[in-house]
């Protein structure tokens, strides 16, 4: 299918923002302080370059997508790599689940069991994934700009509470705090790399994948200095959310004293598309190792097993939020070294002059 510029921006933005906006502003706060918006621009470079590795690797094979060049280049070692991005990436599928469904049951239902909770986004993410592609093109031409919209509208409503003094001082720099920040931050901007794996270089435009990282690295960085210049630096490194608190500080008259549901209500068919998304590359990968299996048949399946992965890994939210400070170890493996790995592989095949 045909995937545009355009497109691969949205969907860029809306796979690094929706999941990474709950996650990370309190380590980074809590490490980097008044200069955590600096360890996203560090946490970007890292990633753009991963995202270099990966495209310039992807550029040699026009026709194919990257998980299609390493299993036809290398049959058996491929194969060998991929299976070990499959575990990645199940984790990655079972970890935003467990992030949805533990929001929703601390902010909007918190009655409802994160177990049932858990099985109705695994239900719906499973449900858009079986829609392929197109599906999350799709969602993310609509939600895309109404992501940057919203936010843009965010902002503006809340540039009266805003309180630069909260950032003082201004020039004292914890560099070490601030590489710790970016260590947090490279694992989830570091996602952006799923989509050159599934795209065909045919259509993927590395300066595409490298505006969408910008933009959304942008988003995630604006909205972090707007937490921290509303609340404070402090009471953002504590809170497990800072950015949906963020959010509740704004009242629009005495009569919308809630403007936080509309927003949760645009945001989160962005959280289920990235999850949906998780699940397809996770199928799509399965498909490439173990050719004799449908993609398609194995969305539930593979939805299934993430899901009881999600419960099973984690006792509970607070488990799953200090994950975040092992979890760079890991994901370098797979955003960085890996990616690197590939660059130095995948080259052209030579031709052989032939001879008389």
């Amino acid at each position: 299918m045909r995937v545009t510029r355009r497109q691969i921006i949205l969907i860029s933005i809306l796979h690094i923002f929706s999941i990474t906006y709950l996650q990370t502003f309190a380590p980074m706060s809590e490490t980097a302080h008044q200069h955590a918006i600096l360890s996203y621009a560090a946490g970007g470079l890292v990633c753009l370059l991963a995202l270099w590795f990966i495209s310039a690797a992807l550029k040699r094979f026009t026709d194919k997508n990257l998980i299609q060049a390493v299993t036809e280049r290398f049959p058996v070692f491929g194969r060998a790599l991929l299976a070990l991005y499959l575990l990645f990436l199940l984790f990655i599928a079972a970890r935003d689940i467990r992030i949805v469904a533990d929001f929703t049951n601390s902010v909007l239902l918190n009655r409802t069991p994160v177990l049932i909770l858990g099985l109705l986004i695994t239900a719906t993410a499973v449900y858009i994934t079986q829609g392929g592609i197109r599906a999350f093109l799709g969602l993310s031409e609509i939600y895309g700009a109404i992501t940057v919209i919203m936010m843009a509208g965010v902002a503006l409503v809340l540039l009266q509470n805003i309180h630069l003094k909260y950032l003082m001082p201004y020039f004292s720099f914890d560099w070490p705090g601030i590489v710790k920040g970016a260590w947090y931050a490279v694992p989830y901007l570091g996602e952006i790399i799923m989509l050159p794996m599934v795209i065909s270089g045919k259509f993927y435009k590395a300066s595409a994948g490298y505006l969408g990282l910008a933009i959304g690295t942008g988003l995630l960085l604006t909205n972090l200095f707007l937490a921290q210049t509303v609340m404070g630096v402090p009471l953002t490194s504590k809170l497990i959310h800072p950015g949906y608190e963020m959010v509740r500080q704004i009242t629009v008259t005495d009569f919308m004293d809630r403007f936080d549901l509309i927003v949760m209500a645009l945001w989160y068919p962005t959280a289920l598309g990235k999850i949906g998304f998780d699940l397809y590359v996770l199928c799509y990968t399965l498909q490439w190792i173990v050719p004799k299996l449908s993609g398609r048949l194995m969305t539930a399946p593979a939805g299934a097993l993430a899901f009881v992965c999600s419960i099973w890994f984690f006792k509970n939210s607070l488990q799953q939020f200090n994950f975040n400070y092992v979890w760079p170890l890991i994901a370098l493996i797979f955003e960085l070294v890996l990616p690197f790995l590939f660059f130095l592989l995948l080259r052209p095949r030579r031709v052989k002059p032939k001879s008389g």
